[in-house]
C-alpha cells in the first residue's frame, strides 16, 4: 500500500515538474523573444520593390528575381511588414540572423553581406528557388514562400549588369 502511495506520489511530483518546464510564463532567463513578421519586401539599391509577399500572398508584379550566370546581383535590401503592412527594421541583436535555403545550388549561390542584405550569385542558367529565413538560434522565427530565381545566361565578369568595386580604399 505505500508503495503503491509512493509511486502515485512521484507521479504527481513528476507530471507537475515537467509542466512547469513548459509553462509560457516561466521566468526562466533561457526565454526568447521572437520576431513575428507578416511580410517581406525586398528592395534593390535605388530602393525600387525586388520582391513583395504579405501574409503568404505573392505580389504578382515582384514575383520572381533575376541574376546572370557568373554575374552577381545588386544588392537587395530586407525590409520585414507588421500586422498592418507598415515596413518595421529586422532584428539588431545576435540572437536573429538572415538564413536561406536555395532550391538547386548548382543554379544559384547568396553572398551574405551581414545584416538584412544580400546578393544573388548566378552559378548556371536554369530556374530555382530560394527561401528567407530570420534565423533565432535553432530555428527560424520567419520564412518566406519559394521566391522563383532565374539565373539567365552566362555573363563575362566585365559584361555583368553589376560590378562589385574591389579597388575601393
Amino acid at each position: 500500500m505505500i508503495k503503491k502511495f509512493s509511486l502515485a506520489v512521484l507521479s504527481i511530483l513528476l507530471c507537475a515538474f515537467f509542466a512547469a518546464c513548459g509553462d509560457d510564463n516561466s521566468t526562466s532567463t533561457d526565454q526568447h523573444e521572437h520576431f513575428e513578421v507578416e511580410g517581406w519586401n525586398l528592395y534593390w539599391p535605388d530602393w525600387s520593390l525586388a520582391y513583395s509577399v504579405y501574409r503568404g500572398k505573392i505580389d504578382e508584379k515582384h514575383n520572381e528575381l533575376h541574376v546572370n550566370a557568373n554575374c552577381l546581383s545588386e544588392h537587395l535590401n530586407i525590409k520585414f511588414l507588421d500586422e498592418n503592412k507598415k515596413e518595421v527594421a529586422g532584428p539588431k541583436d545576435d540572437e536573429h540572423t538572415l538564413g536561406w535555403e536555395v532550391g538547386d545550388k548548382k543554379i544559384l549561390d547568396i553572398e551574405w553581406e551581414g545584416g538584412w542584405g544580400f546578393h544573388l550569385k548566378g552559378v548556371k542558367e536554369g530556374k530555382t528557388t530560394l527561401i528567407l529565413k530570420v534565423n533565432h538560434h535553432d530555428h527560424a522565427d520567419a520564412r518566406t514562400p519559394e521566391i522563383s530565381i532565374i539565373v539567365d545566361k552566362a555573363l563575362k565578369a566585365e559584361e555583368c549588369p553589376f560590378q562589385e568595386d574591389e579597388d575601393e580604399d
